[in-house]
């Protein structure tokens, strides 16, 4: 496939990111914050707010206004059909790359209910449908701010801008069991899959998925060997270039550069941290995107 010029840089390894991650999350957000992050659930139809997000919002001046010009692309039928177009791709690439063996018989064996099998086909739906909307999000600041480029606002099709429906994808917040409430084996889940994946935090995903101890066990053991094979990172960069092609596509023009950063309020000394935490985020999302879908292949065998 052709990729995109301005994918070029996503080519380099993994960032270093050398900032601190300070998370803002929704049990502590005030007023002005929480009414943000409700509008950004409504607008992308999820009921938890994204680390990526809760991060961000740290360096709230930038935070506010970033999403403030990214919403209105966010609620029309382009970005729905963009997600939609990221979470397919996923799903061939993992099949076409990879052996998926079914985990639905083992966990009868040890004893999980049809219910709670299809509790936990539920909770990947939700990751499932979310991530690609948030790793979207995440490129646009990413490239917004390193490029300083404006994104779409010459969509050709009319019928990109009409506004979707509004969208609920099961409204209760999946139960997650946080880091520090992980005791025994399932810290142990938790640590392998932070220094696999080479990351400071356990993404919601596998908290939430961690609310079956046994089965993220199982689910993670399968997918780990697949996480270093070159077709696992040929189908990051893919999903990647995905996400950035679609924001030439976004009906309302974003550009929130280094400059307007500064002008909403941040220092350079920020903006330079802001960057290294966007892009660890940007990059960790391409392959939460697969994992998820990995996963989801895994429960419906």
């Amino acid at each position: 496939m052709n990729l995109p010029e301005k994918s070029i840089h996503l080519q380099l390894p993994r960032p270093i990111c050398e900032a601190t991650i300070r998370p803002v999350p929704e049990h502590r957000a005030d007023q002005e914050l929480s009414e943000i992050y409700r509008d950004l659930k409504a607008t992308f139809g999820v009921p938890w707010v994204g680390v990526i997000t809760q991060a961000v919002a740290y360096y709230r001046p930038f935070f506010a206004e970033a999403w403030r010009r990214f919403a209105p692309s966010a609620k029309t039928h382009f970005f729905e059909r963009a997600s939609d177009d990221i979470r397919i791709r996923s799903w061939e690439l993992i099949g076409q790359s990879f052996v998926i063996e079914g985990q639905t018989g083992r966990l009868l064996e040890i004893g999980y209910s049809p219910r709670e099998i299809d509790q936990i086909r539920t909770v990947l739906d939700i990751f499932d449908y979310g991530n690609p909307k948030y790793l979207m999000f995440a490129t646009a600041i990413k490239e917004g701010l390193v490029s300083g480029s404006t994104f779409g606002g010459t969509a050709s099709d009319a019928r990109c801008q009409f506004p979707r429906s509004p969208i609920r994808q099961i409204d209760p917040i999946p139960v997650m069991v946080e880091e520090h409430h992980a005791i025994g084996a399932l810290s142990q889940i938790y640590g392998d899959i932070k220094d696999t994946l080479q990351l400071p935090f356990v993404n919601s995903d596998y908290k939430a998925m961690a609310r079956w101890p046994s089965y993220l066990d199982q689910a993670w053991g399968a997918l780990k060997p697949s996480i270093d094979t070159r077709a696992y990172q040929a189908a990051r960069y893919q999903i990647h270039s995905q996400a950035l092609a679609a924001l030439d596509g976004l009906p309302t023009a974003y550009r929130m550069s280094r400059n307007d950063a500064l002008q909403a309020g941040l220092s350079e000394a920020q903006v330079d941290e802001l960057i290294q935490v966007i892009s660890l985020f940007q990059w960790l999302l391409s392959g939460l995107v697969l994992n998820v879908t990995y996963f989801k292949q895994q429960a419906l065998k």
